[in-house]
Protein backbone atom coordinates (compact mmCIF):
# COMPACT_ATOMS: atom_id res chain seq x y z
CA UNK A 1 0.00 0.00 0.00
CA UNK A 2 3.01 2.52 0.73
CA UNK A 3 3.97 1.85 -3.14
CA UNK A 4 0.28 2.78 -4.44
CA UNK A 5 0.48 5.93 -1.82
CA UNK A 6 3.49 7.34 -3.45
CA UNK A 7 1.79 6.96 -6.62
CA UNK A 8 -1.20 8.76 -5.34
CA UNK A 9 1.00 11.42 -4.56
CA UNK A 10 2.60 11.91 -7.65
CA UNK A 11 -0.34 11.48 -9.71
CA UNK A 12 -2.09 14.33 -7.55
CA UNK A 13 0.55 16.58 -8.15
CA UNK A 14 0.72 15.80 -12.20
CA UNK A 15 -3.55 16.43 -11.83
CA UNK A 16 -3.89 12.71 -13.23
CA UNK A 17 -4.84 9.71 -11.86
CA UNK A 18 -2.97 7.02 -10.39
CA UNK A 19 -4.18 4.76 -13.51
CA UNK A 20 -2.87 7.10 -15.82
CA UNK A 21 0.57 7.20 -14.15
CA UNK A 22 0.85 3.56 -14.19
CA UNK A 23 -0.09 3.30 -18.05
CA UNK A 24 2.47 6.34 -18.22
CA UNK A 25 5.43 4.47 -16.75
CA UNK A 26 4.43 0.89 -19.09
CA UNK A 27 4.91 2.89 -22.05
CA UNK A 28 7.77 4.55 -21.30
CA UNK A 29 9.72 1.43 -20.55
CA UNK A 30 8.34 -0.58 -24.08
CA UNK A 31 11.30 -0.20 -26.75
CA UNK A 32 13.80 0.64 -24.34
CA UNK A 33 17.01 -1.49 -22.66
CA UNK A 34 16.04 -3.79 -24.67
CA UNK A 35 12.16 -4.21 -24.18
CA UNK A 36 9.96 -4.85 -26.66
CA UNK A 37 7.01 -2.73 -27.45
CA UNK A 38 4.52 -2.46 -24.53
CA UNK A 39 1.04 -2.15 -25.45
CA UNK A 40 -1.42 -2.12 -22.16
CA UNK A 41 -4.93 -2.99 -22.20
CA UNK A 42 -6.33 -1.95 -19.31
CA UNK A 43 -9.60 -3.21 -18.28
CA UNK A 44 -12.38 -0.74 -17.45
CA UNK A 45 -16.07 -1.37 -16.26
CA UNK A 46 -17.40 2.25 -17.80
CA UNK A 47 -17.28 4.03 -20.20
CA UNK A 48 -15.43 6.92 -18.40
CA UNK A 49 -12.41 4.33 -17.37
CA UNK A 50 -11.94 3.43 -21.00
CA UNK A 51 -11.64 7.16 -21.94
CA UNK A 52 -9.63 7.70 -18.80
CA UNK A 53 -7.38 5.10 -19.23
CA UNK A 54 -7.02 6.21 -23.09
CA UNK A 55 -5.25 9.69 -22.17
CA UNK A 56 -2.11 8.81 -22.43
CA UNK A 57 -0.06 10.95 -20.30
CA UNK A 58 3.95 11.73 -20.79
CA UNK A 59 6.26 11.30 -17.97
CA UNK A 60 9.19 13.64 -17.71
CA UNK A 61 12.89 12.14 -16.83
CA UNK A 62 12.30 13.59 -13.37
CA UNK A 63 8.71 11.60 -12.85
CA UNK A 64 10.65 8.62 -13.72
CA UNK A 65 13.24 9.15 -11.72
CA UNK A 66 10.66 9.67 -8.84
CA UNK A 67 8.95 6.75 -9.44
CA UNK A 68 12.33 4.34 -9.67
CA UNK A 69 13.04 5.90 -5.98
CA UNK A 70 9.21 5.00 -4.91
CA UNK A 71 9.77 1.55 -6.45
CA UNK A 72 13.22 0.91 -4.44
CA UNK A 73 11.75 2.03 -1.50
CA UNK A 74 8.79 -0.23 -1.44
CA UNK A 75 9.16 -4.26 -0.74
CA UNK A 76 7.30 -6.53 -2.67
CA UNK A 77 5.44 -8.72 -0.17
CA UNK A 78 3.64 -12.09 -1.60
CA UNK A 79 3.14 -14.00 -4.76
CA UNK A 80 1.76 -12.36 -7.95
CA UNK A 81 -0.99 -14.89 -7.82
CA UNK A 82 -2.39 -16.77 -4.94
CA UNK A 83 -1.59 -20.71 -3.94
CA UNK A 84 -3.48 -23.27 -6.18
CA UNK A 85 -3.63 -20.10 -9.19
CA UNK A 86 -2.92 -21.84 -12.16
CA UNK A 87 0.40 -20.64 -13.67
CA UNK A 88 0.01 -19.57 -17.38
CA UNK A 89 3.44 -19.02 -17.77
CA UNK A 90 4.66 -22.53 -18.47
CA UNK A 91 1.43 -23.13 -20.48
CA UNK A 92 2.00 -24.49 -24.32
CA UNK A 93 1.94 -21.57 -27.12
CA UNK A 94 -1.40 -22.29 -29.35
CA UNK A 95 -0.73 -21.84 -32.99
Amino acid sequence: MKLVDEVEKLAKQKGVTPGQVALGWIMAQSMKNGNPEFIPIPGATTAARVEENGMSIELTDEDMKELGAIIERCTVAGARYPAGHPDFGDSPKRA
